[in-house]
Parts: structure tokens; C-alpha cells; sequence
């Protein structure tokens, strides 16, 4: 005699083990992938109060200049000499461009003297307006 053999029985309940493993992966390469994304040097920016938004500094033809901690001056992530800066703004600024504007990301530890003078000679390069970069106070 044959034996018949009976299906098992369908489920149907969702399996939602897979759905969560994906998703861990995806978070952690978010979570690797993010940092990587932020342009230009990092440094440990003053807090105000109210800051003004600036979407146009994250833009990939903005013109960022960061001074670390040490003194050293960034020009978007490369490390740069001041006379090499000043030449560089010079030439992007110097010609008929009708946005003439720079960002400057100090850090806080940055003497306000130091500042000041990256300023006035990035001035005389033909920048119009300098936009000082803050972080917002929470």
C-alpha cells in the first residue's frame, strides 16, 4: 500500500527575522557612511543663541576657511599656508564673480586676535562678505 504523504500546513504569519537584519546592516552603514559626508575640517565651533541658517555653505562650490585649535588654516580639507590661502582667494575672487563670499570656521580655543587677521587679509583678496560659522546652542 502507498503511503500518502500530507503537506504541511501553510502558515501565514509574516517572518519579520530577515526584515530586521537588513535594516541593522542599513543602520550601520548610515552610521559609518555619515561622517564621511560632512565637508572640510572638523572643529569645535563657538555656540550662539540665535544663528542665522546658511544652507549655501554646504554647497560643493562654497568657499570654506577653518583654523584649528594649533592655528593651522584649512582651505575646505586641505591644509593650506596663509600666502597660498590668500593667493587661492585671490584667484577666485579676484576675477568677475559675482558671489564673493567666504565662510569662516574658527575654533573656539582660536584666539579672537587671530581671527580677526585671517579676516582682514581675506578681505584684501576680494572677498565681500565672510559668513563666521557657529553651531547652535541647544
Amino acid at each position: 500500500m502507498a503511503k500518502h504523504i500530507s503537506a504541511g500546513k501553510v502558515t501565514s504569519d509574516i517572518n519579520v527575522t530577515p526584515m530586521a537584519d537588513i535594516m541593522l546592516v542599513l543602520l550601520i552603514i548610515f552610521m559609518i557612511t555619515t561622517p564621511l559626508l560632512q565637508t572640510g575640517i572638523t572643529v569645535n565651533l563657538p555656540k550662539a543663541k540665535n544663528p542665522l541658517e546658511a544652507p549655501e555653505a554646504d554647497s560643493q562650490d562654497a568657499v570654506v576657511v577653518a583654523l584649528d585649535r594649533n592655528g593651522r588654516i584649512f582651505l575646505g580639507k586641505n591644509q593650506t599656508t596663509e600666502s597660498a590661502l590668500y593667493e587661492a582667494l585671490t584667484k577666485r575672487f579676484g576675477g568677475g564673480e559675482i558671489n564673493k563670499t567666504m565662510f569662516l570656521k574658527a575654533d573656539q580655543a582660536v584666539l579672537y586676535g587671530r581671527v580677526v587677521e585671517v579676516v582682514n587679509e581675506c578681505r584684501k583678496t576680494g572677498v565681500e562678505r565672510i559668513g563666521l560659522m557657529t553651531e547652535k546652542e541647544k
